[in-house]
C-alpha cells in the first residue's frame, strides 16, 4: 500500500516538500497492535469519508467516540468505525475542525498500558507507524483530547461546537458527545452549539463500492445458510438445532458473528414479530419463520424466509404466502430513486388490504440496512442510488397459528433496483423443491 508523505496528508499544512520518510508500514489486520482498519477497505477510503465530511460541516468543530469497551457483544461505535475503519480501538476519539489551520483532523487513542500488552496484545508508542497504518497527519493520547478541542474552538471564526450524533428522547441518557460539547461551550466565551446530526446519516445510507463488495458477500453467505436450513428442516427438530444451521454455515463461511439475534420460530410462534427464544419444537404442519443474517468485515445482512417444517405448503398457508409474496413484488416494484418510503408501504399495504388480512399486517415495509441491521439514514427523504433497504411485507393471523414475512436487502440503482438476495429461494415451488433436494 502506498502512503503520502507528511507534506501531502489531508489535514496537514503543507511547508515544503520533503521525501517520504524510511517507514515500513504496519503490518495488516493489526498484527503488530497497529490501529489499523481491519477489514478489506484500506485507510484512503477513509480519509476521504472525513474529507467529505469536513467539507459538509464548512465550519465549526466536532468530536466523535469510539466505544468505550469492544467485545463480549459490544460493537465499536459505527459513526466513528465508518469515519476510521478502526473496528478494535476503544475508548479513542476523532476530532474535526475544517477551519483549523494545521490538523482539520486528529486521532486520540486511549493511554498506553504496557503491563496490559502482555493480557490484550501490543499496542505500540506512538510515532509515525501508528499514523501511517491509521491514515491520519496526526494521532494524540486521549488526556490531549480536551486541550485540543478548546484550540480547535478557538481557531473557528464563530467558535462553533457542532454536534453530529444522534438526536435522543429526553428519557435517554445524553450522548456523550453533546455533554463534552456543552462542557466546552461553558468554558469558552461566545461558543455556540449547531445541529447537524443528519449529516451522518444521509453520508451513511448511501453505500459505496466497496461497502456494496462486501454487503454482497455477506448476503451471498446468508443466502447459503438458508439453503442448508431449508435442507435441514424436518418435523421434531427444535428451532435452536434449526439456528444452529445457519451459524454453522456462517462460522465457515468467514462470518464471525450475526448480524442480530436469529428469529427462528415455528408454529404460533411465526406470528411474534421479535420472537428469538428459539427452542421450541417444530411439528409436522407448522411453517416455520427465519429471520436471520450474518454480519461480515461489519456490515450486516437481513433476510427472511418462511417455509413448511415438512417440506409441502398446505392449501391455507399457500394461499397466505402468495398473498405476502404479491405484496412484495409490489413494493420491490417501486423501489427506484426518487421513491418515497410512503409510496413503498402504500404498494405492500394496498395488496395485502385487498386480501383481507389489514388487521394483520402491523409493521412498516423494512428500513436501511449497512453497518447495523436497522441502519442509519432519513426516512423522510426520497430514496438514493446506492441506499440498501429491506421490503420485508409480512401477515400473522396468531388464532391460526399462521404467520408469513418474506424479506430481501434491496440495493437502488441509478435505473431502479436490485434484489441482492435474489438468489434465495422466495417463491412456493422453489422453496419446496430445495427442501425436497431437488434445488
Amino acid at each position: 500500500m502506498q502512503h503520502e508523505s507528511p507534506t501531502s496528508a489531508p489535514g496537514l499544512r503543507v511547508r515544503a516538500p520533503q521525501p517520504t520518510p524510511n517507514i515500513a508500514p504496519p503490518a495488516p489486520w493489526n498484527v503488530e497492535g497497529y490501529p489499523t482498519p481491519t477489514g478489506p477497505i484500506g485507510p484512503e477510503v477513509y480519509r476521504a469519508r472525513r474529507q467529505r465530511l469536513l467539507a459538509q460541516m464548512g465550519t465549526g468543530v466536532a468530536v466523535i467516540f469510539a466505544a468505550e469497551q469492544i467485545g463480549h457483544g459490544e460493537r465499536q461505535d459505527l459513526d466513528f468505525y465508518y469515519l476510521t475503519g478502526l473496528e478494535l480501538e476503544h475508548g479513542a476519539a476523532l476530532l474535526l475542525a475544517p477551519e483549523h489551520p494545521d490538523f482539520k483532523e486528529q486521532l486520540f487513542l486511549r493511554a498506553l498500558d504496557v503491563e496490559d500488552n502482555r493480557w490484550h496484545g501490543n499496542r505500540p508508542l506512538l510515532g509515525r507507524g501508528v499514523e501511517l497504518g491509521a491514515g491520519f497527519a496526526k494521532v494524540k493520547r486521549m488526556n490531549l483530547l480536551a486541550a485540543s478541542i478548546t484550540d480547535a474552538v478557538l481557531q473557528s471564526k464563530e467558535r462553533e461546537l457542532v454536534y453530529l450524533g444522534p438526536v435522543v428522547g429526553y428519557t435517554s441518557p445524553i450522548p456523550r458527545q453533546l455533554q463534552v460539547l456543552r462542557d466546552v461551550s461553558a468554558r469558552v466565551l461566545h461558543s455556540k452549539l449547531r445541529d447537524a446530526h443528519e449529516l451522518l446519516p444521509r453520508m451513511r445510507s448511501v453505500h459505496d463500492e466497496h461497502e456494496l463488495a462486501i454487503m454482497r458477500r455477506a448476503v451471498e453467505i446468508t443466502g447459503g445458510g438458508f439453503r442448508a436450513a431449508l435442507r435441514a428442516a424436518r418435523p421434531g427438530m427444535n428451532e435452536s438445532a434449526l439456528q444452529a444451521v445457519f451459524e454453522a454455515h456462517f462460522r465457515a463461511h468467514g462470518s464471525h458473528s450475526n448480524a442480530y439475534h436469529p428469529i427462528v420460530g415455528a408454529g404460533l410462534n411465526t406470528c411474534v414479530l421479535h420472537y428469538n427464544l428459539n427452542r421450541r419444537e417444530m411439528r409436522d404442519g407448522d411453517l416455520v419463520l427465519c429471520d436471520v443474517g450474518c454480519e461480515y468485515e461489519m456490515y450486516a445482512s437481513d433476510i427472511t424466509r418462511t417455509f413448511p417444517v415438512n417440506g409441502r405448503f398446505t392449501p391455507r398457508q399457500a394461499e397466505v404466502y402468495t398473498v405476502v409474496l404479491n405484496a412484495w413484488k409490489a413494493a420491490v416494484a417501486q423501489v427506484r430513486p426518487g421513491a418515497t418510503w410512503q409510496q413503498l408501504n402504500d404498494a405492500a399495504r394496498d395488496v395485502i388490504d385487498a386480501a383481507g388480512f389489514s388487521d394483520e399486517y402491523f409493521h412498516s415495509v423494512g428500513h436501511f440496512v449497512g453497518l447495523y441491521v436497522h441502519d442509519a439514514g432519513l426516512q423522510r427523504e426520497p430514496l438514493r442510488p446506492g441506499m440498501v433497504i429491506t421490503i420485508e411485507p409480512g401477515v400473522y393471523i396468531a388464532r391460526e397459528a399462521l404467520g408469513v414475512r418474506i424479506e430481501d436487502d434491496i440495493l437502488v440503482t441509478e435505473e431502479g433496483c436490485e434484489v441482492l438476495s435474489s438468489a434465495i429461494p422466495r417463491e412456493i415451488e422453489e422453496l419446496e423443491a430445495v427442501m425436497a433436494g431437488r434445488g
